[in-house]
């Protein structure tokens, strides 16, 4: 179990206001273990698609051309300034099936959508669930299992609570807490196995949230939060540069021993990377 694991966690619709506000003690435990920023910027437009695909495509919308929800690998207004060996605009998906083929990956979505994202057969564990317990019920029993190299965990609930009750109400704080809990299942779970020791926690979000929507090209829609925990990172560590979700992309590659693909513009957060 000598090489290193990541799990990611990607909290629909958590903005880094809400945290600032509000951080439920297994947020606060993961910051003080880990190098953290409730700043982070997501990209325009606010909505989930084109932050999600910027996460995991290392760039910007009008680059990697998911530019709303409405995208579809056969339908978009902008077309992929690059493509990697699917055709497709490269994800950190594609680029360490191509690059570190032995590596095993899993992602485990929430939100049906967050698959078409990912090129067509990069990731041999692809798992849509409905609801967020379910979702990181199945992946904790998945890395009990097998404590595969990278484990993408989609969680969808936070955004459904904004939706459907307002970001900031109690309901809302209340699937927060919730989703605080789980992610302190979560870490249970990962220090229990014999990978624990060698694997890295990042847990960060797409976009947060105003009134009962986003989309809004405001600071509360764009700032999310960043927190990097696990062998060898900082602890304590508020990063005080600029971190980017794009840099999500580049962070993982790094953590993965490979440099950035060629089309991203993200850049690994320095701050944070294991010493």
């Amino acid at each position: 179990y000598g090489q290193r694991r990541v799990v990611v966690v990607g909290i629909d619709g958590l903005g880094g206001e809400m945290l600032r506000e509000e951080a439920p003690p297994e947020f606060q435990d993961l910051m003080k273990a880990g190098a953290w920023t409730l700043h982070a910027r997501g990209v325009l437009p606010t909505v989930s698609s084109p932050n999600w695909g910027s996460m995991i495509m290392g760039a910007v919308p009008e680059l990697t051309g998911v530019t709303s929800n409405d995208w579809q690998p056969n339908k978009f207004d902008i077309s992929a300034a690059c493509k990697g060996p699917t055709g497709r605009f490269p994800t950190i998906f594609g680029v360490l099936h191509d690059k570190k083929p032995e590596l095993r990956v899993a992602v485990f979505h929430d939100w049906q959508d967050f698959a078409r994202l990912i090129e067509p057969g990069v990731v041999p564990v692809v798992r849509h669930l409905n609801g967020t317990p379910p979702t990181i019920a199945a992946a904790i029993e998945y890395w009990q299992q097998a404590q595969p190299d990278l484990l993408f965990i989609h969680l969808d609930g936070v955004d459904h609570a904004g939706h459907g009750h307002g970001w900031s109400t109690p309901q809302y704080r209340a699937a927060v807490r919730a989703v605080g809990g789980l992610i302190g299942d979560l870490r249970k779970a990962i220090a229990e196995s014999p990978a624990g020791p060698q694997t890295i926690l990042l847990v960060t979000a797409d976009h947060g949230g105003t009134g009962k929507s986003h989309g809004h090209p405001t600071q509360r829609d764009l700032e999310i939060p960043w927190i990097l925990a696990g062998s060898g990172v900082p602890a304590g560590h508020e990063i005080h540069s600029l971190v980017r979700t794009i840099d999500t992309a580049a962070t993982l590659a790094a953590l993965f021993g490979l440099a950035p693909d060629a089309c991203w513009t993200g850049k690994p957060v320095a701050e944070a990377m294991p010493r």
